[in-house]
């Protein structure tokens, strides 16, 4: 209903804020590490989502589409609803959410605030795929979150043309590792097209 709503931003509380516009002040909970970053008098545009439910009606707002889209992710997984999924993305952020997902990093992602072992892999298996055909407006390093010293070239590659590490190594399995690297990458370029 409301893609974004652009006004001043008249007071900030812990974990929403209130945005004037046109003399009607809309209540809007925002991740943590989005609220830190408000100035009061301060125009902004927020991207929102608003969200019924039968016991409840939330506008959500996010400084950047790229949570929102993460933010509709989120929501639906099961066992993560609006509040839990502000939670994941105001302690993670959008860059680091993503590449945990993309690496099943699941560890990073059970340090959001009520987020167990067992939500965090449930984020992980729905959302890795769908987050993987999905563009966003921030390109992410995935080596900034698994730094592995003994990568291959082939792994370096297919890493450097978009793939996320997960499906590049399964791509790579089954190649001969003593083959050029240009026929490694250009045999997994061809599982990964399948």
């Amino acid at each position: 209903m409301f893609d974004f709503i652009k006004g001043n931003v008249s007071e900030i509380l812990e974990t929403e804020t209130v945005i004037e516009v046109g003399g009607i002040g809309y209540l809007i909970s925002m991740p943590q590490s989005d609220i830190k970053s408000l100035e009061r008098n301060i125009d902004y545009k927020i991207y929102t989502r608003l969200i019924l439910r039968q016991d409840d009606i939330g506008l959500y707002g996010f400084l950047n589409k790229d949570e929102r889209k993460l933010f509709d992710l989120l929501t639906k997984v099961t066992g993560v609803g609006p509040k839990g999924g502000l939670g994941i993305i105001g302690s993670l952020g959008a860059s680091l959410l993503r590449q945990s997902i993309l690496l099943e990093d699941t560890a990073t992602i059970s340090k959001a605030p009520g987020v167990g072992k067992k939500t965090a892999n449930r984020i992980c298996l729905e959302l890795k795929d769908k987050i993987s055909k999905l563009s966003f407006n921030d390109n992410i390093d995935l080596e900034i979150i698994n730094v592995d010293q003994n990568k291959s070239p082939a792994l370096e590659a297919l890493i450097s043309l978009g793939y996320n590490e997960y499906e590049a190594k399964n791509a790579l399995k089954g190649i001969d590792e003593n083959e050029e690297l240009s026929v490694i990458i250009r045999e997994a370029l061809k599982v990964l097209g399948k």
